[in-house]
């Protein structure tokens, strides 16, 4: 049965069908008094049997366009693999929580075992299939009869001038090298076959045991664990344990309601974007305008960008200290930018005020200071967000203006 598919944006209201259908709750949604209603909390997918719910960051569709697309439930492969790849990267942190995972930070919530899955992948793509040919000869088995060892075990008789050989020894197949196998491609085409949408990689064509994994979970990873002690590669050691790390994750999740992959803070993912953003293909600002001037040609900006934490500013018992999302001094120009994951801006930022009058001083020798904070949106235009009237500069004359692009 194919999949139906239902879509939102953060912080736009929830429909109550789309709530009742994926059992939503308060770690998926925020009342905002502003909307009078329950808004999404989160970017990320939900699923639910045969349904699946996409959220996208703010200002990804218009409310008109997600209207439309809750109408159809088609897919929208494109942007739902693009918002999965964007998922995904930010938790790159380290090859060994390279994707979706159990992060033990709040930001991510992911119940569906992918970290263990792309490991055992990894494992795959690498060496194939788990294919280790160890065979044990016993006596009397269902196997092929290694003449060798009857030869030499057998007790011969000799019976109407023929010689025959009690018992026969046999070939027998190592078990646990079978049920790794078959656990391998288990995980990996389960995987795959069950999250299409997300994930662009080919299943292994092995044929599939009828044997019930996630029903015998507990047998399953007692085998699993059998099978570990009795290796002595580290590379198998490593595979086996990704392999009991997906179920015993699976397990821990109870599954039989929804899966969910998200963000509960895009906010940090959105900081990380501006900034590989502005360190690739800003090019400076335009005072005509009032705006950033952006090149996507370019893959380098001579301007480099850098999360900025000033420690040194408080003299104060309290010590306090600022921390700037993206700062920049190049050719005595000072750019103070922050990237604000917002629906909309409608009070005075006094923080980014703030960071301006601090750090004016820090770089004495600066001619220009642009200061702005950057949202999400389709639109490149910016406006004025504050701009200091001329009774309250003094003998300033620059860093008097905040924009928002």
């Amino acid at each position: 049965m194919s999949m139906s598919y239902y879509y939102g944006v953060d912080g736009t209201i929830a429909d109550r069908t789309i709530i009742s259908l994926f059992n939503l709750g308060t770690k998926e949604l925020r009342y905002s008094s502003k909307l009078n209603s329950d808004v999404y909390n989160f970017v990320g997918f939900v699923f639910s049997g045969n349904n699946a719910l996409v959220v996208f960051p703010k200002h990804y569709y218009e409310s008109v366009n997600i209207r439309v697309l809750n109408s159809t439930n088609f897919e929208q492969k494109a942007d739902i693999k693009l918002l999965y790849d964007v998922i995904q990267k930010y938790n790159s942190t380290s090859n060994a929580q390279r994707y979706i995972g159990n992060k033990k930070d709040c930001e991510y919530e992911a119940d569906y075992p992918f970290a263990s899955f792309y490991s055992v992948y990894d494992y795959y793509n690498k060496y194939g299939l788990f294919m280790k040919t160890n065979t044990n000869i016993v006596p009397n088995g269902s196997g092929k009869v290694s003449w060798k060892d009857t030869i030499r075990k057998s007790q011969k008789i000799i019976s109407a001038g023929n010689i025959i050989f009690v018992p026969l020894y046999k070939q027998k197949k190592n078990n646990q090298s079978v049920f790794l196998t078959d656990c391998m491609a288990f995980i990996i085409d389960y995987t795959i076959e069950n999250y299409l949408s997300l994930i662009n990689l080919k299943t292994t064509g092995y044929q599939r045991s009828k044997f019930d994994y996630f029903s015998n979970i507990d047998y399953v990873i007692q085998q699993l664990r059998k099978c570990q002690s009795e290796m002595f590669k580290d590379s198998q050691k490593r595979l086996v344990q990704n392999m009991i790390d997906f179920f015993v994750q699976y397990k821990s999740k109870g599954y039989g309601g929804t899966r969910k992959i998200k963000i509960n803070n895009f906010k940090m993912v959105w900081q990380d974007m501006i900034e590989h953003y502005l360190n690739k293909h800003f090019i400076g600002f335009d005072e005509t305008t009032n705006s950033l001037m952006i090149d996507e040609s370019k893959n380098s900006s001579v301007i480099k960008f850098n999360n900025g934490v000033y420690n040194d500013i408080d003299s104060s018992d309290h010590h306090f200290s600022i921390d700037v999302d993206h700062i920049a001094y190049d050719n005595n120009e000072l750019y103070i930018f922050d990237s604000k994951y917002y629906t909309g801006v409608y009070n005075l930022n006094y923080k980014q005020y703030a960071y301006n009058e601090i750090l004016r001083y820090r770089f004495p020798n600066a001619e220009h200071i642009y200061n702005a904070l950057i949202l999400p949106g389709v639109s490149t235009c910016s406006k004025t967000h504050f701009e200091i009237a001329p009774e309250y500069a003094g003998e300033r004359t620059i860093g008097n203006k905040i924009i928002e692009q």
